[in-house]
């Protein structure tokens, strides 16, 4: 800590008399104004991690936006065309996987479905939910190696002791552009 009036090095020696021995200013001063210049720069650091912190979220955002757009136009078939689509270019295997639990109460849902032959609509939505998920990774799997399709899609179901699913998704990630009409045309004729 340094000396508010002089500038000077304030040593462990110089605390206990409560003063600066080059120029006699009081110790106080200098310990409020090496509080205020702390508080300043706490201030400032918390001020560059918010900004950080900003910017992360934006990015993100941004990211999450993108991968949005990607997802909405990402065409899918469990065949291996398109009609009316070419694939350029073949782009290799994606894959998407989750492994989630089913519960207690899921159980017991499924328990009284199975005794009444009825469907187990827990269990269903459970499902539904993980090939939503397993899709949307696998299409970002895609997205990120420059894919716009995917095509030869399938699903994979396992179950796994202590109640737990997984679902996996394999497909082959294609670019595929639109037949022009004029390409249309000449492989009709």
């Amino acid at each position: 800590m340094k000396c508010i009036k002089c500038g000077g090095e304030l040593t462990s020696e110089m605390f206990p008399c409560g003063m600066c021995f080059s120029c006699g200013c009081s110790i106080s001063e200098s310990e409020e104004a090496f509080k205020i210049e702390q508080a300043q720069i706490k201030a400032e650091a918390d001020l560059a991690i918010q900004q950080h912190k900003q910017k992360l979220a934006q990015k993100s955002l941004e990211e999450q936006r993108i991968y949005s757009e990607r997802f909405k136009n990402h065409m899918l078939t469990t065949g291996f065309s398109f009609e009316g689509f070419r694939i350029t270019e073949y782009l290799g295997i994606v894959t998407g996987e989750t492994v989630m639990g089913t519960g207690y109460l899921s159980d017991v849902g499924a328990s009284i479905s199975d005794f009444f032959g009825t469907e187990a609509s827990e269990y269903s939505e459970k499902l539904r939910a993980a090939k939503q998920a397993v899709l949307k990774i696998m299409v970002k799997n895609s997205t990120d190696l420059g894919g716009n399709a995917i095509i030869g899609i399938s699903y994979e179901l396992m179950t796994f002791s202590g109640n737990m699913m997984g679902v996996s998704v394999t497909g082959t990630s294609v670019r595929v552009n639109k037949y022009s009409d004029k390409t249309i045309d000449s492989h009709v004729t």
